[in-house]
């Protein structure tokens, strides 16, 4: 099967190349990687490429469910859970400082023991590992239990 990822972050090429891709193609299987803008694209696709599926991949499947099923009050009920980890780890600075914070996300969650940064990338400003972990926390995103 074809598929095609759109990540231009730029939602006015989204309304108008989502619609003209799946006129042209209509087999085409369309991936998300809109890590910080979940929501609006979620009607529009078939599944997600995103790093945010290593920190909340159960939520991001309910919300793929009901973009699927265009329910948009239940997708909206997971995008607010979910907001207060999307602004702790995509609405940063720059897409370098989400990586970070994604690491950050996943010591959170118990799936790494630690956030260990290597060049280029720089380490979050002191006390944005707190930040993190209450974002998780408000979103009720506890550990996992990942097999050895």
């Amino acid at each position: 099967m074809n598929h095609t990822k759109n990540g231009v972050r730029n939602m006015r090429r989204w309304y108008t190349e989502i619609p003209a891709l799946r006129s042209a193609y209509p087999e085409l299987q369309v991936l998300s990687c809109h890590d910080e803008y979940l929501l609006p694209t979620m009607f529009d696709v078939d599944g997600l490429l995103v790093g945010y599926g290593n920190i909340a991949p159960e939520l991001l499947v309910d919300l793929i469910e009901a973009g699927k099923a265009r329910d948009y009050t239940a997708a909206h009920a997971i995008h607010e859970r979910l907001l207060p980890v999307t602004k702790a780890v995509y609405h940063r600075g720059s897409h370098m400082e989400g990586t970070v914070a994604l690491k950050w996300g996943l010591v959170n969650r118990g799936i790494l023991d630690h956030a260990t940064v290597r060049e280029p990338l720089l380490p979050l400003p002191a006390g944005a590992d707190a930040e993190i972990a209450a974002a998780f926390a408000s979103a009720e995103l506890g550990s996992v239990v990942v097999p050895a």
